[in-house]
């Protein structure tokens, strides 16, 4: 079995659904990473790069600021647009700051682990994982673990099953394992208030006796899953949400469906929709979208690696129009337009512009790659569609 099968980074899903483990092994794998996967790893790169460089710079009595961040950003490969180098600078400074000179632990340097490798074997064979930063106080009382999220969608290290084991793989590499630490522990997540905005950082307490309790449920469900001829499936929000295996898992659509589907037909009421029923529709529109999309995924899975799939097939569709982010892009705009500031405008109103002042505006927009989408072979209504993202 891999190790990423039954990981920490997954946790949230195997431990509330250990059957989750082998069914996903009937789906075909993803061939790609997407754009916004692609930005995080490279702005988690960064983050450790500049982490690293600060502890260097403390050891040798420098602080660097929101200066040395961008000189440390303008030579770096990993740099790209989509990245804001001022507000990404400011993340940098604010993150190592709270690794190495937090006033709760005295306010100096303390010992803080970078990108920490964790052997966490104990729960699961060859389960392994990689921590962005453990802090060990002064006293060797508490350990921290801290995450960093670049993404927009809100985490929180309350009851985080990623983090615990995080926290419970830092404490078993210590002399004593969980029996030195008796104090409460720290799990911390490090992430943008909005975009480009400056961190914040979210954390709970947990006791030693807490991550006990869930160490033995971890190592219970990971048997469950690795050993079980059929371990359980159990659907919910927080399992299935990035499941891959949603297309072809039966409780699902029964958990998505019943409610909806299966219940209209059965009552056999009238043609038209009653409120209640739309009501019902909308509660679950989280969860049947979900479905479609989980479908489409498993059927393009399957046309990628060469497996015909009845009545789709792959298309290649214009890649997305974007507004250049860059200064001379704006500040012509500004002029152009009368803007009062560089504020961000959407491929949509600069359209409207050009439009109401018959210019042309292709200077300022971009195309991206074009992509491959899942369309049903016969389908000829491409004249009536409008292109996403215009």
């Amino acid at each position: 079995m891999s190790h990423s099968e039954i990981s920490p980074s997954n946790a949230h899903r195997w431990m509330r659904c250990p059957g989750s483990v082998k069914l996903l092994r009937k789906v075909p794998p993803e061939t790609e990473s997407s754009e916004d996967a692609s930005l995080g790893t490279r702005k988690h790169a960064l983050m450790a790069q500049f982490a690293m460089l600060f502890q260097s710079s403390l050891s040798i009595g420098l602080h660097p600021t929101d200066v040395v961040a961008a000189d440390f950003l303008s030579g770096q490969p990993l740099m790209s647009d989509e990245i804001d180098e001022f507000g990404f600078g400011t993340q940098l400074v604010e993150y190592a700051e709270h690794l190495m000179c937090n006033p709760k632990y005295g306010g100096g340097p303390v010992r803080t682990e970078i990108e920490l490798p964790l052997d966490l074997s104990s729960v699961a064979p060859g389960m392994r994982g990689t921590a962005d930063a453990v802090i060990y106080s002064h006293d060797d009382t508490t350990i921290e673990i801290v995450d960093y999220n670049s993404g927009s969608y809100p985490v929180t290290p309350r009851g985080n099953e990623q983090l615990m084991l995080y926290l419970i793989g830092a404490l078993q590499m210590t002399s004593d394992g969980l029996c030195k630490y008796e104090g409460g522990h720290i799990m911390t997540i490090a992430q943008p208030s909005v975009e480009n905005g400056p961190l914040s950082f979210r954390s709970v307490t947990v006791s030693t006796d807490t991550l006990r309790e869930f160490l033995f449920a971890a190592q219970n469900k990971a048997t469950e899953a690795r050993i079980l001829k059929n371990p359980l499936r159990q659907p919910s929000n927080v399992a299935c949400q990035w499941c891959r295996a949603k297309a072809i898992c039966p409780e699902y659509h029964e958990w998505v469906s019943a409610d909806v589907l299966i219940d209209a037909c059965d009552k056999k009421c009238d043609v038209k929709m009653s409120d209640p029923l739309v009501k019902t529709i909308l509660d679950n529109r989280r969860g049947i979208r979900a479905l479609i999309d989980s479908c489409q995924d498993y059927a393009m899975a399957k046309i990628t690696i060469g497996e015909d799939f009845p009545g789709y097939q792959l298309v290649e569709k214009p890649g997305r129009r974007s507004v250049i982010k860059s200064d001379a892009v704006k500040e012509d705009l500004k002029v152009l337009f009368g803007f009062e500031s560089l504020q961000p405008v959407g491929v949509g109103t600069l359209d409207r512009l050009a439009r109401e002042n018959d210019v042309c505006l292709d200077f300022a927009i971009e195309r991206g790659a074009p992509k491959m989408t899942l369309e049903p072979i016969g389908d000829f209504s491409e004249d009536f569609k409008t292109e996403e993202g215009d």
